[in-house]
């Protein structure tokens, strides 16, 4: 009696033990796994897997006033992202960069890439014939001050975009932004 009470008891805890671990690994698996992101270095731009320092970035000084952000990162002197947002609709939000916005009464998200050429341009306003990206988040967020600078934070995760006639080179795009720095004001 007390071999088959004490056999049971062991039982009993040896499968409670693998319900905890087969529910952690579950729960583990499910969870949201950053590691897949592929990295992006700080004050970088990568445009088709290839990794570009920031030298240089500004915003447009008289549009920042109005709140509206109109930046521009670039990676040398004749090639950048042209960055274009509202403080209103979209400071401190995650931007899906493959859908057109709702009409509202400020500035729709654009970004622009140029080498000095236009490589793909596109544009959240709706009923305008831009393209949208076909994969891709933008964050933008205004931080304070820094010397008399705006600080910003601007991550584009996983973008893929193409730009066609006007709007591009026609060719299909790969881009990530991790900026986080102050901003030269400047006018655009």
């Amino acid at each position: 009696m007390k071999t088959t009470h004490f056999l049971a008891s062991t039982v009993k805890a040896a499968f409670a033990l693998a319900a905890v671990f087969t529910l952690s690994f579950a729960i583990a698996s499910c969870s949201k796994d950053d590691d897949n992101e592929p990295k992006v270095p700080a004050n970088t731009i990568v445009l088709d897997g290839v990794t570009m320092p920031i030298i240089d970035a500004g915003i447009d000084e008289d549009e920042l006033n109005e709140g509206n952000y109109d930046i521009v990162l670039f990676v040398s002197e004749n090639k950048g992202i042209k960055i274009m947002a509202g403080k209103e609709p979209h400071d401190g939000k995650t931007i899906d960069l493959t859908k057109k916005e709702p009409e509202h009464d400020d500035w729709y998200w654009s970004v622009e890439c140029y080498n000095p050429e236009l490589i793909f341009d596109t544009y959240g306003e709706p009923k305008t014939s831009y393209p949208v990206f076909m994969s891709g988040t933008l964050y933008v967020k205004l931080l304070g001050s820094e010397g008399g600078k705006p600080v910003f934070k601007i991550v584009l995760k996983n973008g893929k975009v193409k730009g066609e006639g006007e709007y591009g080179d026609g060719k299909e795009h790969t881009v990530s932004i991790n900026w986080k720095g102050s901003l030269r004001l400047d006018d655009y």
